[in-house]
C-alpha cells in the first residue's frame, strides 16, 4: 500500500512530515468546506413559502405561479368563493401543496383578515420558517427572488424577522411606474420569519400581512420591488375605485380614501430601472398555464430593448412562447459560457 501511495506522490505516514505552511494550509481548506457544507445544509433545511388569498383571478394567477414557483419550497393558497378558472389554475401548479376554501358569501376582502390568518396558520402547520406573501396581480423584483434565501439567512443571523420592500404602482405601462403623490412606491412587510404564537388581528381592510406578534420586531427594508400590475389599465384603476368606495363609503378603512387611485394631478412616471424588471407571462400565454412551460424564455419587464440586443431579446417569437422584454445578464452570460466552451 505505501508502495502504490508513493508512486503516485501520495504522503503517508511513513513519507515525509508536512511542512507548517501546508498544514496551515490544509486547515484553512478544510475549513471552507465544512462552511459550506453547513451553509448548505442551512439552505436546505430552511423552508420558504409563499402565501396568496385569490377571488376570481384567473387573469392573474398564472403570471404568479409561475414568477414565484421556482424561489419558494411549495405555496398554499385560499381561494375565497371563485366561481372562474382559478382552482383549476391552483391545481396545475405542483408547487401549491394545500388549497383551503372561504365558502361564506361576501363582498370582495370581507374574509381578508381571516383568511390571511389561515394561510399563516396553515404555513406554520406544514413547516414554514419564512414566508412571502401577496396578492394576484403583484410581481416581485427578478433580482430579488433570486436572492431570496440570503434575505432570509441575513434576517436570522441579525435578528430582523420583518422584511420591507417597496411597492411599485405600475401606470400605463408594463415598464413605467408612478412615482409622485399617493401612488408613489411606499414600503410593505410582505416577507417575515413565522413566529411560534400566531393571533388572528381586528377585523377591517389593508391591515399587515405579518401577525400581532411581530408587529414591533426589527425591520430591514431589503432595496427590492414588489410591483402592482393592476393599476397599468386606466379600467382597472376605475375598476378598484368603485370597488372600494362601495366596501368603504366613509373611508373608516382608510382615512385618506380611495380618490388617488384615479388621480393623475402631477403625474411623474418613471421608467423600471435597468436591472430591476419581473417575470410575467404574456397574456396570450396565461389561457394555456399547466401545459409544458419553457424554462429559459420568460417576459422580463424593464428597461427598454436597445436592438443590437435582439440576438438575446425577440419582441414577438412565432412560436408564441414567454418573451424577453428587458434585461436578463444571467440568461445572456450563460449564452456566452456556453459558446465560449
Amino acid at each position: 500500500m505505501v508502495e502504490n501511495a508513493q508512486s503516485e506522490h501520495v504522503y503517508t505516514s511513513d513519507s515525509q512530515p508536512r511542512s507548517p505552511t501546508l498544514k496551515r494550509l490544509s486547515k484553512i481548506v478544510l475549513g471552507r468546506v465544512r462552511a459550506i457544507v453547513e451553509h448548505q445544509k442551512a439552505r436546505s433545511s430552511m423552508n420558504i413559502f409563499g402565501l396568496i388569498s385569490v377571488r376570481n383571478e384567473e387573469r392573474y394567477l398564472p403570471g404568479f405561479l409561475y414568477h414565484l414557483a421556482p424561489y419558494v419550497n411549495a405555496i398554499i393558497a385560499i381561494d375565497d368563493c371563485s366561481s372562474d378558472g382559478t382552482a383549476d389554475i391552483l391545481r396545475s401548479e405542483p408547487k401549491v401543496i394545500s388549497v383551503l376554501r372561504e365558502v361564506r358569501s361576501g363582498p370582495a376582502h370581507a374574509h381578508e383578515v381571516s383568511n390571511r390568518h389561515r394561510l399563516l396558520m396553515e404555513a406554520a402547520r406544514l413547516g414554514a420558517d419564512w414566508v412571502l406573501c401577496a396578492d394576484a396581480d403583484e410581481r416581485f423584483e427578478e433580482r430579488f427572488l433570486r436572492r431570496l434565501r440570503a434575505e432570509a439567512r441575513t434576517g436570522d443571523e441579525r435578528g430582523v424577522p420583518v422584511r420591507l420592500l417597496q411597492l411599485v404602482n405600475l401606470w400605463n405601462s408594463p415598464s413605467h411606474y408612478r412615482a409622485d403623490g399617493l401612488c408613489k412606491p411606499r414600503a410593505t412587510a410582505r416577507m417575515f420569519r413565522l413566529p411560534t404564537k400566531i393571533t388572528r388581528r381586528e377585523p377591517g381592510m389593508h391591515q399587515p400581512w405579518f401577525p400581532p406578534e411581530i408587529q414591533n420586531a426589527p425591520r430591514a427594508n431589503m432595496r427590492a420591488n414588489l410591483y402592482h400590475l393592476r393599476m397599468i389599465e386606466r379600467r382597472d384603476r376605475e375598476t378598484r375605485f368603485t370597488k372600494f368606495r362601495s366596501i368603504d363609503p366613509d373611508n373608516r378603512d382608510q382615512a385618506i380614501g380611495y380618490g388617488h387611485l384615479i388621480d393623475e394631478s402631477g403625474l411623474t412616471l418613471k421608467r423600471i430601472p435597468l436591472g430591476r424588471g419581473y417575470v410575467d407571462l404574456p397574456e396570450k400565454r396565461r389561457a394555456g398555464f399547466g401545459r409544458a412551460m419553457p424554462s429559459r424564455r420568460r417576459s422580463f419587464f424593464g428597461w427598454r430593448r436597445p436592438a443590437k440586443f435582439a440576438k438575446w431579446i425577440k419582441p414577438e417569437p412565432a412560436s408564441g412562447a414567454p418573451e424577453l422584454l428587458g434585461f436578463d445578464f444571467n440568461a445572456i452570460f450563460a449564452d456566452w459560457r456556453q459558446r465560449s466552451s
